[in-house]
């Protein structure tokens, strides 16, 4: 008498569906251990609910079909445009915001690397008028000393 009520209590359809509380399924494991034919019952239920599933079909909505066929045709695209040209959609790129990665402007990168050819350009000439001082301070040294002797020699016949 017990386990008739027991079946009839619904608790064995609720545990097909995956609806019973885990106390519930406890107590299921429990007495599928206590009697043997609750496994038969519960094989007999899977299988009705399977075949009422197959047998009565719900068909979805127009609309889902349409979301699901849209997000197909999204997922197959390569480049992230749908595959209808007329959609009213925009594809917006979202970047992580997680810090491993940085964007910069195309005219920045311009910048930088016009900003890192000029610096040569200055260091070259740094150093090409450098060098180029050097060379007419040693000129000039090398001229004050023959002038200063000219000038004893002119000083002396005098």
């Amino acid at each position: 008498m017990e386990l008739k009520f027991y079946i009839e209590s619904g608790i064995i359809e609720s545990f097909v569906l995956g609806l019973a509380s885990e106390a519930e399924v406890e107590e299921l494991q429990h007495m599928r251990r206590l009697y043997p034919e609750l496994n038969t019952e519960v094989e007999f239920v899977e299988r009705r609910l399977e075949r009422a599933a197959f047998d009565e079909p719900v068909l979805p909505p127009a609309e889902i079909r349409d979301r699901v066929l849209q997000k197909i045709r999204w997922d197959h695209n390569s480049g992230g445009h749908f595959g209808d040209n007329n959609s009213n959609y925009t594809f917006i790129n979202i970047q992580p915001k997680d810090g491993d990665h940085i964007t910069v402007h195309r005219w920045w990168k311009i910048f930088f690397i016009i900003f890192f050819i000029m610096s040569k350009v200055f260091l070259f000439l740094a150093i090409f008028y450098y060098l180029k001082y050097r060379q007419s301070q040693e000129q000039r040294s090398d001229l004050l000393p023959a002038h200063y002797q000219q000038e004893q020699v002119q000083s002396r016949s005098l």
